[in-house]
């Protein structure tokens, strides 16, 4: 990928430089900063064509006919309250007196070309699984896709249950058109393109369920994990989270297996403990890096069978999410919001 051409420009130059070296820390190797603090030489370059991907600059030396440059994103710095609106191009107001802190999240969050700030690495797969039905797998999933995409990663959350039941977490309901099962059971070269138009864009990224169960369409785990793969050929996204059905097939397998990271949760109680047991008997889970262990809707004042247990001396927690946060985990802003979700996501980064 090349580096992203970002312009900053204000006359003060001592207000620039902490804007500078935050959009370094944050762009890294990836992008090609240049800082412009003089009218002039600010109105010299914008007399030939440029094409930029990020021009953040200030109201008092913004001119409209910048507009007509290729520029992807257009951030102006104004000491304005009130701020003017320009349906037919991008631009974005930034109050300038805010932290720096904060106009670079303002920058980030509000790009509307799609840029990856982590270009040199690959796409990384996480899966959510969970032996357990109800223990709240979809919600964590959805939980740790916004934790993600908030610290400015392009996230992907697929479903892979065979009675897709994950639609309330696309905004208009949106579904996969009847006819779109044929890509998946024939392998098709071209099924992350025909799919792509339908993947909606909220706080993360959602692949939409189809209407009728899985096993009526002929749909399995492997042709998922052909999907992701394809998908994860195109480098679109920094990580593709799957969520995957509670049964352990197969299938299952075969999706555990394209996974980096495994991200397995559990209960407390005996009957979710045991059920972990049994599937600590059908996996090798000694690589600790990649299999991490969750217990959702924990419980202090009731017993821990996760640590108690002689049978899961192989399964260290690294997180627990309180019984009290799963209130806020149907909605995927607030799940994200949850300490230990964030805790969790920082895993992964």
């Amino acid at each position: 990928m090349n580096k992203l051409k970002i312009v900053l420009a204000d006359t003060d130059e001592n207000y620039l430089a902490p804007l500078e070296r935050k959009f370094i820390d944050e762009f890294e190797d990836n992008g090609e900063i240049h800082v412009i603090t003089d009218r002039e030489y600010l109105r010299k370059y914008f007399s030939v064509p440029q094409s930029l991907d990020i021009l953040l600059i200030d109201e008092a030396v913004f001119d409209m006919e910048m507009v007509k440059h290729d520029i992807g994103n257009i951030f102006i710095l104004t000491e304005q309250s009130e701020k003017h609106k320009f349906d037919n191009w991008n631009i974005t107001y930034i109050n300038k007196y805010t932290s720096v802190k904060e106009i670079c999240s303002e920058v980030m969050d509000n790009m509307a070309t799609d840029v990856r700030l982590c270009a040199g690495e690959s796409t990384r797969i996480i899966m959510v699984y969970s032996p357990i039905g109800g223990i709240g797998k979809t919600t964590v999933a959805a939980g740790l896709c916004g934790a993600l995409a908030q610290k400015h990663k392009r996230v992907l959350f697929v479903g892979t249950d065979t009675l897709q039941t994950f639609g309330y977490l696309v905004e208009d309901g949106a579904v996969l058109a009847p006819g779109l099962e044929k890509y998946f059971v024939t392998h098709s070269e071209t099924i992350y393109e025909e799919l792509k138009p339908y993947i909606k864009k909220g706080l993360f990224h959602v692949l939409p369920p189809f209407i009728r169960a899985l096993s009526s369409l002929n749909i399995t785990g492997s042709d998922y994990a052909y999907l992701i793969d394809k998908i994860k050929s195109t480098g679109e996204y920094d990580y593709i989270i799957i969520d995957s059905s509670s049964d352990f097939t197969e299938h299952t397998s075969l999706l555990m297996g394209k996974a980096d990271y495994k991200l397995i949760l559990a209960g407390q109680d005996r009957s979710s403990a045991g059920k972990l047991a049994c599937l600590l008997n059908n996996i090798d889970c000694s690589d600790t890096g990649r299999y991490i262990f969750v217990c959702n809707k924990y419980r202090s004042d009731k017993e821990n069978m996760l640590v108690t247990s002689e049978y899961l001396s192989r399964c260290r927690i690294k997180e627990y999410v309180d019984f009290e946060d799963n209130a806020d985990l149907s909605d995927s802003r607030q799940a994200a919001a949850v300490k230990s979700i964030q805790a969790l996501s920082f895993t992964f980064v």
